[in-house]
């Protein structure tokens, strides 16, 4: 539903209407500018140092020091999961209706009372659960007010900075676990999770300050039922279905990797190199598109998702041959299509959103997202089942055939879902995703 018929919220905040309200301001020029993205490309790289700290081992604090069955903090992980993908929907709503950037600080907030909490938790699996549900919810809050501020600016370089903001994500999984294996080894994990709190709730404090003017103007706020109705926004879910393909792939660099390691009798150490080896493929391989995919039209930026499934699908068939060598293909391979497909996957999510529903569409992204490491968790659990029968080829040939199924499907629909976004950004309901596109 559009603005027209009286359900639109606006961002004060963007360069058409708070430069507009503030212009001489030093303030003014801040938030109309590409302030507001600077500020939370760098928070999500402070605050996620925090989060890969801590969480990564939190695992192993659970059995080792808080007596937890392996069993129980399965659970406590499954409800983290949920809460932090599973609610992308409604943490959507609540940033279109109250403001994207207050719902990023309120996400930070709830998350430093989640890591405090933990320093009380004491065994208890009640408590842990509370706390670890906390900390999902924040994070659904945090990452979908974040990206919604990105993909609502009016400044320009929507593709680029939100392609940036994935940058920061890797830079800082690359940074946390180092920190948390000197904090393990000493012992010291809840002083992490105090570190971890103070990283989220300073970061709550410096966005409160910095970008208090992003707010919503409740002129006609959105219904709760404005959730339902995207449903029936065809494009939207046709691209979120082809996305789930992407997720499912990219998740088996927690599952099948590990796995194949260990079946193959390399060296474990390789699976922590193998895994830093993919951040920074990703972090160099996005950082140098970003500014390529803000140039690209609708139509250009869904053919490099096409691209994207054949090198994810392809590249982790190359882990059928064994030895060291088609292991390491792969994670590059497979590196540089996660790259293509985070790079592009919220830039055109937010071009299909129409007005005031930026956070509500990048809600069902998410929800693309844990459908898409759910189903992968699932099938790639299956691995030991595939190797003790002697089917790891067709195990392989699995997940290529889900990268070229959805690189095929997105060939398919590609100039449908770039007309969609075209009429949309024509009619003025949807975020200015481009500057000058071009194919």
């Amino acid at each position: 539903m559009t603005a027209g018929k009286g359900e639109g919220v606006r961002l004060a905040g963007t360069a058409a209407t708070r430069a507009k309200d503030t212009p001489g301001t030093r303030s003014g020029r801040f938030l109309a500018g590409r302030g507001p993205a600077y500020v939370v490309i760098l928070g999500r790289f402070v605050t996620n140092i925090g989060f890969f700290m801590v969480v990564p081992f939190l695992a192993v604090h659970l059995t080792r020091d808080e007596g937890l069955s392996s069993f129980r903090t399965g659970v406590l992980f499954a409800v983290m999961e949920f809460t932090r993908r599973g609610l992308g929907i409604p943490s959507g709503w609540v940033s279109d209706r109250f403001g994207a950037a207050r719902i990023l600080t309120l996400g930070l907030a709830v998350e430093a009372g989640a890591y405090v909490v933990f320093t009380v938790a004491d065994g208890s699996f009640a408590v842990w659960g509370a706390a670890v549900a906390l900390l999902g919810v924040g994070g659904s809050l945090n990452n979908n007010g974040a990206r919604s501020v990105l993909a609502s600016s009016r400044s320009g370089g929507v593709a680029a900075d939100l392609s940036r903001y994935y940058v920061s994500i890797n830079g800082a999984a690359l940074i946390g676990p180092l920190i948390g294996t000197a904090l393990m080894a000493a012992g010291a994990m809840k002083a992490g999770f105090l570190v971890a709190a103070a990283l989220h709730l300073g970061f709550a404090a410096v966005s409160a300050v910095l970008l208090r003017g992003l707010h919503a103007v409740n002129a006609a706020p959105i219904r709760p039922a404005a959730m339902a109705e995207a449903l029936r926004d065809r494009p939207l879910m046709v691209f979120c279905a082809l996305a789930v393909g992407g997720w499912f792939l990219v998740t088996q660099y927690r599952v099948a990797l590990p796995l194949t390691v260990v079946h193959q009798k390399l060296s474990s150490d390789l699976v922590g190199v193998l895994t830093a080896g993919n951040a920074v493929v990703v972090m160099v391989t996005v950082w140098l598109i970003g500014a390529r995919v803000e140039k690209r039209s609708t139509l250009g930026r869904l053919d490099l998702f096409t691209v994207s499934g054949v090198l994810l699908g392809g590249g982790w068939l190359l882990c059928s041959v064994d030895g060291i060598s088609p292991v390491v293909a792969a994670v590059v391979v497979t590196s540089i299509g996660e790259s293509l497909f985070c790079g592009v996957v919220d830039a055109v999510v937010a071009g299909l959103a129409t007005e005031g529903r930026t956070g509500l569409y990048l809600g069902y992204s998410t929800m693309a997202w844990g459908v898409g490491g759910m189903l992968g968790g699932f099938v790639g659990g299956g691995f030991d089942l595939a190797a003790d029968r002697g089917a790891l080829p067709l195990f392989w040939l699995v997940l290529a055939l889900v990268g070229l199924g959805y690189g095929a499907g997105t060939h398919g629909v590609r100039r449908s879902l770039a007309d969609a976004v075209d009429r949309r950004r024509a009619a003025g309901t949807a975020p200015d995703a481009t500057t000058s596109p071009s194919a």
